[in-house]
């Protein structure tokens, strides 16, 4: 039994992703990857397999090698499309399709159709019995204008619940309503980093983390493709702003450091252990090259590092001319301004070789087979009722387990139901904010408000309601008398400037109409106040600012609105002291704030709430020490009233039963269990990126200079104590942390270390923590202070404790170097707790890395074509790094079912020293009588051979089932077995983070029948 982990990968051979070979052969690809695979059976005696997978493309030149018998057509199917036996391999069924299009229907099959039913579409072709393809918003519901669906919350507080068994029932939500609709592909999840608290985007991403980005990102693609629909994970790559977005000023300067320990892993994951159908490309430029059209990012890493065999589509509107096609992308949306006419034209006139067209098509060919499109093609429609309310219950279940308790001054939480409440503010009625705005924005099919949630418990004789400010709706049109240029009528489009007379002095409310989707920006002598963008669920954007009868300001619009509204001084003083009376004459005030800006499209300006609300708040606390601040935001915001109020809680966007969660939440019928999956800083100033020149970056290049200080990262790796740090949350009860203990305390950078310890509610009421594990590595790395590692939801009842298990993987030791991923001998810190900062973690404990395997890659050297019959040289080789002698290495090439592979000189070393390599020789030979296919090599390189091979088996890494020792084989196996960064002693068991995922029943298309992707399909 074994576990597998992946090698940096170090191909000798590269080329062209499509090669055009002779006029009498196939098209011929070429795709490698490498993978490491190390069983454990105790400390020292180990099997390590270090395999190195090249995928080719077998031509089967010439026509006495391409004769082969048509496959029977089961009765009931179209005789002109023998593809759709589902008893043959999807390799088969592929090739078989591909002889059959011409260049006008493969065009056909990589343009977009335009924006209706769905926002993206790829018509069928009913001649080669292609079904059509609709693409669908979004990452937190079904998007687009579509109605009678699940708003449910945001990422943000899916992530604030630290639990892959929640994301993965959001998944199933998503995937099963997409499915009711009639689309094929969700657009979602977005897993892209939190780099910046202003990232208009933050409330539907998962973290500023890539470990909890990963593993809950996976969870929910799990759970949308078991449902039938394909997730497409967004948007890769180092895509962290809109500002200057999907232009050339939009310029990411980032190391490959950077890139592979912070913005990758989570694309990673959704590849190698969520089997992702696609992707979608960015609108981010990288390193000068903009995302869609990076070659580097798509073909580099996409396909030669991780063996992604899905297909890329582009973000809408994110191709800028045909190099797309070469650079990897496979799909442009939502039209065909390139990858129409332009695209043919090149094909047919040979400036783009077909090989390149065919290599695009393929892997939608293949997911939609392994989707099952052909025979069972979507049959939903957008007019159907997609929720119900078994979803809506799980939505209402993620927003209560992703509140967090920020502050619980004298345990004024959980509220009692007897004493009079006052319910204050525009978000708790007249103005909720169930969602963030763009293709995010889910239309909600019912609602429940914050104040009729807090009514259905309490009932409304001992609750009152005061809107506290006027909401953005009752906001006037600021007089002509008071602007040098009246603003209404103004273009819309236009840009607009104006000096406003202030009439009194005070704290104003300004107001302006959105952008439809143009970023209007609203400045007041040059400082920006708001910047709105449009698509979103709010008409109206307002900010406050202080202005002093008399005083000229300079008023400028970008992209001018349809309306400039306000509240003056007089009108907000009036609203508010009507809140402070109605908080006065209650024991408790909530107060409901909100930040309904939160869009893509545009960024925030500041860390601080829309309106006035902040001065609501002060006024509130000020007039009752019970007051409760309720925050439904996306992203995180500064709050200078923390230390007037009594209590905060973090609802983030709690989707369209807000009201319900928010009550059971506030009365103790659910305790508060979230932890913030972001850092909330003191101020705007203290967060990583705060410079201009790391966001939104100067003349055209934003600097990832703050390299892998990303988040919690930074924090303490500069010394800056943070409002509340990552991981951090409160509860209606208290837990303890003790006997921590680590299986070993030397290890060998192959062995994996088990962690263990106690958590115990010593509380007095039932409550959940999220246990969470740090790793600090040698200094000599360069790493930050400390990284999460692993993590744990526990519920417990009072008195209760529960052992918690975690497993560091040799994976977790590594860092990106110079020549891909390494390790370092030294010491290395574990810390377990419930939040990144050292006083939440209690436990603390270290064990050494005497030596140290370093980068070890097996490379596959072998032609870009073999030839049906005949015997091919293919060389593998394996390279040592680190300070650790290899023994015993044995090298060996493994290839498909019918080929023949013979060693051509020796295959073992008995050592190999740090910085040697070792190399065999195997004349492979395929056989003959094949149609074109695609295959894979598997080099192995293994020591101590014989060393944990019982027939014990274990669960993956990802507690997804049991996976046996597999070196080569087909793709199938491969994409049905555990071949991830799993990190288990033999005959072990793990589940995902000691938390048990249930995937369900095998019933997921992609395991209808072997899932034979590109690379084997004998």
């Amino acid at each position: 039994m074994m576990n597998r982990y992946e090698a940096s990968p170090a191909h000798s051979v590269r080329g062209s992703r499509g090669i055009r070979v002779a006029l009498d052969c196939a098209v011929t690809k070429l795709d490698m990857s490498s993978q490491i695979a190390i069983c454990l059976g105790g400390a020292r005696s180990l099997l390590l397999a270090v395999i190195g997978a090249a995928v080719f493309s077998l031509a089967a030149c010439g026509t006495a090698h391409a004769a082969q018998a048509k496959p029977a057509v089961p009765a009931g199917m179209p005789a002109g499309c023998p593809w759709l036996n589902p008893h043959l391999p999807i390799a088969t069924r592929v090739a078989m399709i591909m002889r059959k299009m011409t260049i006008g229907e493969e065009i056909w099959l990589v343009a977009g159709h335009g924006t209706r039913p769905y926002v993206g579409n790829i018509a069928g072709i009913p001649a080669l019995c292609i079904p059509p393809l609709g693409l669908e918003d979004g990452p937190n519901g079904v998007g687009d204008g579509l109605t009678l669906v699940t708003n449910l919350p945001s990422g943000a507080s899916v992530a604030a619940t630290f639990s892959r068994k929640l994301a993965y029932e959001y998944g199933q939500v998503i995937g099963a309503e997409q499915a009711a609709k009639g689309s094929a592909v969700d657009l979602g999840p977005t897993v892209n980093i939190d780099r910046d608290p202003r990232w208009g985007r933050e409330f539907e991403s998962l973290s500023e983390d890539p470990r909890l980005a990963a593993d809950l990102g996976v969870a929910a693609i799990r759970g949308i493709q078991i449902q039938g629909t394909m997730a497409q994970v967004k948007h890769f790559d180092a895509y962290n702003q809109e500002t200057y977005r999907n232009t050339p000023k939009d310029d990411v300067i980032v190391g490959q450091r950077a890139l592979h320990e912070i913005y990758m892993p989570a694309f990673r994951a959704a590849i190698r252990k969520a089997k992702v159908g696609s992707i979608m490309c960015s609108y981010a430029t990288v390193n000068g090259y903009y995302s869609c059209q990076n070659h580097y990012l798509l073909t580099g890493v996409l396909r030669d590092e991780w063996n992604f065999d899905g297909f890329v589509t582009s973000d809408w509107g994110a191709v800028h001319n045909i190099s797309a096609a070469e650079a990897g992308t496979n799909m442009e949306e939502p039209g065909n301004r390139f990858f129409g006419l332009p695209l043919e034209h090149a094909v047919t006139q040979g400036t783009i070789s077909r090989a390149v067209l065919n290599t695009m098509v393929e892997p939608i060919l293949y997911e939609m087979f392994r989707f099952n499109f052909y025979n069972h093609p979507p049959s939903g429609s957008i007019l159907k009722v997609a929720t119900t309310p078994a979803h809506q219950a799980i939505s209402t279940r993620i927003a209560e387990a992703g509140t967090v308790l920020l502050k619980n001054k004298g345990q004024l939480l959980p509220l009692g139901t007897s004493a009079k409440i006052a319910v204050i503010g525009p978000a708790a009625s007249t103005q909720v904010t169930y969602g963030g705005g763009g293709s995010a924005h889910v239309i909600p099919s019912s609602t429940v408000t914050p104040l009729a949630g807090i009514e259905a418990v309490m009932g409304t004789p001992n609750v009152s309601y005061t809107q506290g400010l006027p909401n953005n709706a009752q906001l006037t049109t600021i007089p002509g008398a008071d602007l040098s240029t009246p603003a209404s009528g103004t273009n819309r489009g236009s840009s607009y400037s104006a000096t406003l007379t202030a009439p009194e002095t005070g704290t104003y409310i300004l107001g302006l109409g959105h952008g439809h989707y143009r970023r209007t920006r609203l400045a007041i002598n040059g400082r920006t106040l708001i910047n709105a963008p449009g698509g979103s669920a709010a008409a109206t954007y307002s900010a406050a600012v202080h202005l002093n009868k008399g005083q000229a300001y300079k008023v400028t619009l970008a992209c001018a609105p349809s309306n400039l509204v306000w509240a003056t001084p007089s009108t907000v003083r009036a609203t508010i002291q009507q809140a402070v009376k109605a908080a006065q004459s209650a024991k408790v005030a909530v107060v409901v704030v909100a930040d309904n800006t939160e869009s893509e499209g545009f960024d925030r300006p500041d860390l601080r709430l829309p309106s006035a609300q902040n001065a609501l708040v002060s006024a509130v606390a000020k007039a009752n020490p019970h007051t409760v601040v309720v925050i439904q935001a996306g992203a995180p915001i500064v709050m200078p009233w923390l230390d007037q109020v009594a209590a905060v809680l973090d609802t983030w966007y709690p989707g369209q039963t807000n009201g319900t969660a928010l009550a059971n939440v506030l009365f103790g019928k659910f305790d508060p269990s979230g932890h913030l999956p972001v850092t909330f800083p003191m101020k705007l100033a203290d967060a990583p990126a705060a410079s201009p020149a790391r966001f939104p970056g100067v003349n055209g290049k934003v600097h990832y200079s703050e390299g892998l200080l990303v988040g919690y990262r930074w924090y303490d790796a500069k010394q800056i104590k943070p409002m509340f740090p990552f991981g951090f949350g409160l509860s209606y009860t208290r837990f303890r942390y003790s006997d921590l203990h680590l299986s070993q305390s030397e290890v060998d950078g192959v062995t994996p270390i088990q962690v263990s310890a106690r958590v115990t509610n010593i509380g007095h009421v039932a409550g959940a923590d999220v246990a969470q594990l740090y790793l600090g590595m040698p200094a000599s790395t360069g790493e930050p202070p400390r990284k999460l590692v692993a993590f744990q939801r526990v519920a417990l009842a009072p008195g209760q404790s529960q052992v918690v298990h975690f497993t560091i993987t040799p994976r977790d030791e590594w860092w990106w170097g110079q020549s891909g991923w390494t390790e370092t001998a030294g010491a290395y810190q574990v810390y377990v707790g419930d939040s990144s900062a050292l006083v939440n973690l209690p436990l603390t404990a270290s064990y050494r890395m005497e030596t140290a395997i370093g980068s070890r890659q097996v490379t596959v050297s072998a032609p870009k074509t073999f030839k049906p019959g005949t015997s091919t040289v293919v060389r593998v080789s394996l390279s040592a790094g680190g300070n650790e002698t290899l023994h015993g290495v044995h090298l060996s090439l493994q290839a498909p079912g019918g080929w023949r592979v013979a060693p051509l000189d020796g295959t073992t070393r008995n050592e190999l020293a740090p910085n040697a390599m070792a190399a065999a020789k195997f004349a492979v030979t395929p056989p003959t009588g094949a149609v074109t296919q695609y295959v894979t090599l598997y080099g192995t390189a293994d020591l101590s051979q014989g060393a944990c091979l019982g027939g014990d088996t274990h669960a993956d890494a990802n507690g997804a089932g049991g996976s046996r020792r597999h070196e080569g084989g087909s793709a199938s196996a491969r994409h049905r077995r555990a071949m991830g960064t799993g990190g288990t002693r033999c005959g072990s068991v793990r589940r995902d983070g000691g938390e048990t995922v249930l995937l369900g029943p095998l019933t997921d298309p992609a395991a209808r029948q072997p899932v034979s992707s590109r690379s084997v399909r004998q």
